[in-house]
């Protein structure tokens, strides 16, 4: 068994760069500023992470995302390979694939923090869920989708 998921929250470090094909899927890219914890008492510079989006996911961040705005998303590590047109050299980058992203500031562009979509969907990501969304309709409206749980049916 193997697990390639990874949950991050940051700011985009520039607007993102949307591109459609012919076939007319499309591709977004941008990089992502992460924060990482004081080391010896010293703050760090923040983690840059490339990250990119197809699909439906890609024209979101393309259409909504901006240089700076609060960004939560949920992914895969992969590691792009090509060839160096003017070497011939062997070129690689580690990169986010992203399968789900939310926006966590408001429309406004004011951030609001950690926003409950954001941390649900860490947790949904940490327990191996697919779609929080899914789980949280589910715990809304109970196994059936109809009567909410009782205190009694909660698994924890």
């Amino acid at each position: 068994m193997s697990i390639n998921v990874i949950v991050l929250v940051g700011h985009a470090g520039r607007d993102p760069e949307l591109r459609f094909f012919e076939s007319g899927s499309c591709v977004c890219e941008f990089s992502l500023a992460v924060n990482r914890p004081p080391r010896d008492g010293q703050n760090q510079d923040p983690l840059w992470v490339n990250c990119k989006a197809w699909g439906k996911t890609a024209q979101v961040a393309g259409d909504y995302l901006r240089k700076g705005s609060k960004v939560a998303i949920v992914g895969r590590l992969e590691i792009e390979q090509w060839s160096d047109r003017s070497s011939g050299e062997v070129r690689s980058k580690a990169l986010v694939v992203i399968d789900r992203l939310e926006l966590c500031g408001s429309r406004n562009g004011a951030d609001g923090g950690f926003s409950k979509g954001a941390a649900g969907m860490a947790a949904a990501a940490a327990l191996g869920a697919a779609q929080p969304s899914t789980a949280s309709s589910e715990w809304k409206s109970g196994p059936s989708g109809g009567t909410p749980l009782s205190d009694e049916e909660v698994p924890f």
